[in-house]
């Protein structure tokens, strides 16, 4: 018998992983568009002084340094944050020939600007790179699967839930006992009486991941077999002779629940990191695109999910 391809399992992982790609790749032209204009003032801050404080009034620091013909001139040094600068401190400063009343040092808060602006490029470059491998791992290797020799086991089909989670999970019965292995969801799962044989893909006794056919349609992993029971509410899922597709679009609305903690998430960067309304609008927007891509890599089970609810 010819195995249909899991469409629905490939579908749920590209709707999980393009909006995290479109939202990091978004981020990272307008942070290298930041950049650029945070680095400007300093760039052309091309000649340097040894400054004397003359006053601090909270983040303002008022200096004077010799200009290059060995006048003095009065300067003004913005800081992030007040700290205790001592009168008549000595600080080396940067300053634009053209414009000597604005200084920068290293610490200030124009430093401090594209500290942030490289942070944030670095930060969303490694999400990009890590969501981006996992994401095309598991588009990549799943179909793989179906290479394997297959073995025979007896399934059940259990619902699991977690807190606002709930995901498809079969319990497999094998010569060596029972492995629990998550799965993305398809109709042919809520068909499935209790104890049913099935065949896998896969050795599940010593492989990490086995792939279930269930009348000849696949049935992809989202996670590793365990040899313990799922933390969590499980049961048995009741059997549905009838049960068909579903849409995935119950799914995604379901998932992304969680997407409203990204607002939060974003208060905490900006609080931690210290970067202000621009890191937690970054932090925000990056932490919904995540938040919508995690749950999508669980697995699913949308038609028993609305059953129960």
């Amino acid at each position: 018998m010819t195995e249909m391809p899991h469409t629905r399992a490939r579908a749920q992982l590209l709707v999980g992983l393009v909006p995290v790609l479109v939202v990091g790749l978004a981020l990272l032209v307008l942070l290298a568009v930041r950049l650029g204009d945070a680095q400007e003032p300093l760039a052309r801050a091309s000649a340097t002084a040894a400054a004397t404080v003359e006053s601090v009034d909270g983040t303002e620091v008022a200096v004077r340094y010799p200009g290059p013909d060995g006048a003095q001139q009065q300067g003004r040094l913005t800081l992030r944050q007040e700290v205790d600068v001592p009168t008549g401190a000595e600080v080396t400063v940067q300053y634009d020939p053209d414009d000597p009343g604005t200084v920068y040092a290293d610490g200030d808060a124009a430093h401090a600007a594209v500290q942030d602006v490289v942070f944030g490029l670095v930060v969303v470059t490694a999400v990009l790179l890590a969501v981006g491998v996992l994401g095309g791992r598991a588009l990549v290797t799943r179909p793989r699967l179906a290479r394997r020799p297959t073995s025979r086991v007896t399934a059940t089909h259990l619902v699991v839930r977690q807190g606002l989670l709930v995901r498809s999970w079969l319990e497999l019965g094998t010569a060596r006992g029972v492995r629990w292995q998550p799965v993305h969801w398809a109709p042919e799962l809520d068909r499935l009486r209790a104890d049913s044989p099935l065949e896998v893909h896969g050795d599940p006794t010593r492989d990490a991941r086995v792939l279930p056919v269930l009348d000849g349609q696949q049935v992809w992993p989202s996670g590793r077999l365990r040899r313990s029971a799922p933390r969590g509410d499980v049961r048995q899922a009741p059997v549905d002779p009838s049960a068909g597709p579903q849409p995935l679009r119950r799914q995604l609305r379901a998932d992304s629940v969680v997407v409203v903690l990204a607002p939060l998430l974003g208060l905490v960067w900006a609080y931690v990191d210290g970067s202000g309304p621009a890191g937690f609008a970054v932090a925000s927007v990056l932490a919904a695109a995540l938040l919508f891509w995690l749950p999508q890599q669980l697995g699913s089970t949308p038609a028993t999910a609305s059953r129960e609810d």
